[in-house]
C-alpha cells in the first residue's frame, strides 16, 4: 500500500505564506512517515485541497491521513473539513481517508513560545513576511488583493510611525525579564480556545516570565489592546508579544505589528518587542508526526480489532 499524508491548511491571501507549512512537510518526508506528503488548502493558497488528493491518487495512494494544520479545532476543522473529506471520498470511493486531530494543546508548545520570546526580532523585521510577500507575487486575478492597495507587491516598505522605538529590541533582550503576551486570532466558539488556554497556562506553571497574557484579535476577550493595558497595569516595564499563528497572513504580516506600535505610543514608558509567529517553530513538525501516527493507529485497531476470547 502507497501511504499518504495530507496536511489541510485554510491558505492566505499573503503570498509566500506556505513557507512554514512547506518546512514541515518536508520534515516530515525526511522523517520517513509516507511515501507521499502533501498540503492541501481550503482556500487561497495553491494547491486546493481536492488537488492535493487528486495528485496522492494518481500516485498510486489508496489511503490518506489528512492531518488538520489548525492550533484549535474551530469551524474550519468541524464544519470545512468534514465537507472537504466528503466531497474527496465521493470522488475517490476506494481510497480511505483518515482524519487526524489538529494541533490543540501539547507541552511543546509551551517550548516553542517561551524559545520564540527570548529571541525577539529585530524591531525592522516585524514586517518581513509582508515584504517577502512582495516576492513571491502571484500577480493572479483571482487574488483577493490583486489590484488593490493592500497588495504588498505595490507596496515598497512599511513606514515606521515612531523611530524612536527602535531601541526598544535591545531593551527587551537585555533588560529584566519581560511579559509574555500570546496573540490569539480568536474564534466565535469560545471553548475552541480551552487548548490554547492550556499552553498558557503551563508557560506560567514554569515561571519563565514574571506576567504571562493572552489576547485576541477578534471574536473574544480580552482583546490585544486590552491584554496589554493588563500587562502594564501589572507593572511590567517591557512586553515581548508572540503570534500565537500558524501563517504569516496579513494579520501577522501587518495587523500585529500595527497594534504593538500603537501600544507603545499608549505606554511610551514601556520597552516592546515581537517573536516570530509560532508556526516557525521546529515543534509543530514533532506534534504533527505525533498526531499523524496517533490516526493510523486508530485506523489500524479498528480495520483489525482484537479477537475475542475463547
Amino acid at each position: 500500500m502507497t501511504s499518504a499524508i495530507i496536511l489541510f491548511s485554510h491558505g492566505s491571501v499573503l503570498c509566500g505564506a506556505g513557507e512554514a507549512l512547506e518546512r514541515h512537510a518536508a520534515r516530515l518526508r525526511d522523517l520517513g512517515l509516507a511515501d507521499i506528503v502533501e498540503i492541501g488548502y481550503l482556500n487561497y493558497s495553491e494547491p486546493l485541497f481536492s488537488e492535493a488528493v487528486d495528485e496522492c491518487v494518481r500516485l498510486g495512494t489508496d489511503a490518506i491521513v489528512v492531518a488538520p494544520y489548525f492550533l484549535v479545532p474551530g469551524y474550519f476543522v468541524n464544519v470545512d473539513l468534514p465537507k472537504c473529506l466528503a466531497a474527496a471520498q465521493d470522488a475517490h470511493p476506494d481510497v480511505a481517508f483518515i482524519p487526524a486531530e489538529p494541533i490543540g494543546f501539547d507541552a511543546r508548545l509551551a517550548d516553542a513560545l517561551i524559545e520564540t520570546a527570548n529571541r525577539p526580532l529585530n524591531r525592522f523585521q516585524w514586517r518581513d513576511d509582508l515584504l517577502e510577500a512582495a516576492r513571491h507575487c502571484r500577480s493572479n486575478v483571482n487574488c483577493p488583493l490583486y489590484g488593490t492597495a493592500n497588495c504588498p507587491a505595490g507596496k515598497e516598505g512599511h513606514v515606521l510611525t515612531q523611530p524612536v522605538c527602535v531601541q526598544t529590541y535591545g531593551k527587551v533582550r537585555n533588560g529584566p525579564p519581560p511579559a509574555l503576551l500570546v496573540m490569539a486570532h480568536g474564534t466565535p466558539n469560545p471553548t475552541a480556545n480551552a487548548e490554547m488556554y492550556r499552553v498558557v497556562e503551563e508557560i506560567r506553571e514554569r515561571a519563565a516570565f514574571p506576567i504571562v497574557a493572552a489576547g485576541f484579535l477578534d471574536c473574544n476577550q480580552p482583546s490585544i489592546p486590552e491584554a496589554i493595558d493588563q500587562c502594564v497595569g501589572l507593572g511590567a516595564q517591557s512586553i515581548v508579544a508572540v503570534p500565537y499563528f500558524l501563517h504569516p497572513g496579513m494579520h501577522v504580516a501587518d495587523d500585529l505589528p500595527t497594534l504593538i506600535e500603537e501600544a507603545e505610543r499608549r505606554h511610551p514608558a514601556v520597552s516592546f518587542a515581537m517573536g516570530s509567529y509560532l508556526g516557525q517553530a521546529g515543534q509543530l513538525s514533532e506534534i504533527l508526526a505525533d498526531r499523524i501516527q496517533v490516526a493510523r493507529d486508530r485506523y489500524s485497531d479498528a480495520r483489525n480489532p482484537p479477537s475475542p476470547r475463547a
